[in-house]
């Protein structure tokens, strides 16, 4: 069985089909000139649930996921469902300079093994950052990737790391609305502030 490049796992066929999917929509979506780099650790297990995979109505993704998706949409300025087609936001997003990427590009099932396979995994992922992704800002949106910042930070990124009092930001997983409201709020608002001091 091959090895997954996302992941660093053995997997079947399957699995990478459905990892080329996510690329294949993400890459739809990405700005040629990145501003700010959003990192999470892992997709979500749904495809119906990622980021980059347009619902047509908001049953579609799970609570959650709309929520996620509707902080998310602050960082462009747009308060939560005052939009009404998640490609335009989309679109919006990348006209923006914004792209959500994974530590991990395939969902692992539990947060002790994602936590794992991060530090495993935290050369790729900076070296994606230097050399694939190059972005203005990077803003880690994941209680798990602590490892990644102190690396990221030895390679000349300190002053170019957006973080919330020192840390990374951590999206809620199970969609409190309150936590999810503070998290998109603050992340949108050091974003701003960000590239307004470089602009």
């Amino acid at each position: 069985m091959p090895i997954c490049d996302g992941c660093d796992a053995q997997v079947d066929e399957a699995h990478i089909r459905q990892r080329i999917e996510r690329l294949e929509l993400a890459t739809r979506f990405r700005p040629i000139h990145i501003q700010a780099l959003l990192l999470d650790a892992a997709p979500p297990a749904k495809l119906e649930d990622y980021f980059y995979r347009p619902a047509s109505n908001s049953d579609e993704r799970s609570v959650a996921s709309r929520m996620f998706f509707d902080e998310l949409a602050k960082c462009i300025g747009y308060a939560s469902r005052t939009y009404t087609q998640e490609e335009a936001t989309l679109a919006e997003f990348q006209k923006r300079g914004f792209f959500l990427a994974y530590a991990v590009e395939c969902p692992v099932e539990s947060s002790s093994e994602l936590a794992q396979t991060i530090k495993r995994l935290v050369p790729t992922v900076v070296l994606r950052v230097n050399s694939s992704y190059k972005p203005k800002f990077v803003a880690p949106i994941s209680g798990l990737l602590h490892d990644v910042i102190p690396v990221l930070k030895s390679q000349g990124w300190t002053e170019k790391i957006i973080l919330n009092d020192g840390k990374p930001f951590d999206h809620p997983f199970r969609g409190d609305p309150q936590r999810q409201a503070e998290f998109g709020t603050a992340l949108g608002d050091r974003l701003a502030k960000a590239l307004a001091r470089q602009a």
